[in-house]
């Protein structure tokens, strides 16, 4: 008899613990979809608030999910340019087409005495490999190591296989490109479609402790790795950076309208750790 009210007993808990899970919220997890969807919420809400215009394009390279905020707007790319000239040369290494250990002889007339890098201050006559050029253009943003870099490849050539990668805004020869652009080819850079594994991690190695992380690296604290490029010209302030961290993605900001620089330069930061802390 006892045996026979126990399991009555625990008969009549199941039954009202049962009908009270009816009750219960059923929580829905959010799709891939529509957690990519509230970070473009956020980072609208954001932009919305300041005084400039931004183009902004975002991949999650884990999902893959994008979005864009008026990517497809051709500005003045500035310095960003230089991520075409140095991919040009590291697909030709790939296939030995060139040796990045081939040395160049600064000249004179090769100095490009404005902006960013430290070449312009040397004497002519001063060596570099193809490889240390690359990474000061990157690094430094150097112009002259650009410069001499397009010498060494072409302007034709360098202008046509852009056309190859299908940056259809980026126009090299009169400095134009989208945030779009950018973050396709920062894509086909991680996704290893320029070169080959090691030099991939060699190319990206120079977009990392640059001599400007004051944008999207601004206030992105832990162990993350960031991979990007800047370019600065009149009103104007960008940055494009592969993002490896807690979160994976790519982020591509151009803006435009800008009066005050080093406030710019915050609100990417700001953009970025909005981004970067997701929802």
């Amino acid at each position: 008899m006892k045996k026979f009210f126990l399991i009555l007993f625990y008969s009549a808990g199941l039954l009202l613990l049962g009908r009270n899970l009816l009750f219960l919220p059923i929580v829905n997890p959010k799709t891939e979809e529509q957690k990519s969807e509230l970070v473009k919420q956020k980072v609208a809400e954001f932009i919305s608030k300041e005084d400039l215009k931004f183009s902004v394009y975002y991949k999650d390279l884990v999902t893959g999910q994008t979005f864009g905020i008026d990517e497809n707007k051709v500005l003045t790319g500035a310095s960003l340019n230089k991520l075409v000239i140095v991919a040009y040369l590291y697909n030709l290494a790939k296939d030995n087409k060139i040796n990045l250990e081939e040395k160049v002889v600064v000249q004179k007339e090769d100095i490009q005495d404005y902006g960013t890098g430290s070449i312009r201050y040397d004497e002519p006559g001063k060596v570099y490999s193809l490889k240390t050029l690359a990474k000061l253009s990157l690094e430094q943003s150097d112009n002259t190591a650009a410069h001499l870099l397009v010498l060494k490849l072409g302007v034709d050539e360098v202008e046509e296989y852009r056309k190859r990668l299908g940056l259809v805004a980026t126009d090299m020869e009169n400095n134009k490109t989208s945030s779009r652009d950018m973050g396709k080819l920062l894509d086909l850079v991680y996704s290893r479609k320029i070169t080959s594994e090691a030099l991939t991690l060699e190319l990206l190695d120079f977009m990392k402790d640059t001599d400007f992380e004051d944008r999207i690296p601004r206030f992105i604290d832990g162990d993350v790795k960031i991979y990007h490029k800047t370019g600065d010209a009149v009103g104007m302030i960008h940055d494009v950076a592969i993002v490896e961290g807690k979160r994976k993605f790519i982020l591509s900001v151009l803006t435009s309208e800008v009066g005050d620089e080093e406030k710019a330069k915050n609100v990417i930061g700001r953009l970025a750790k909005i981004i970067y802390d997701g929802d």
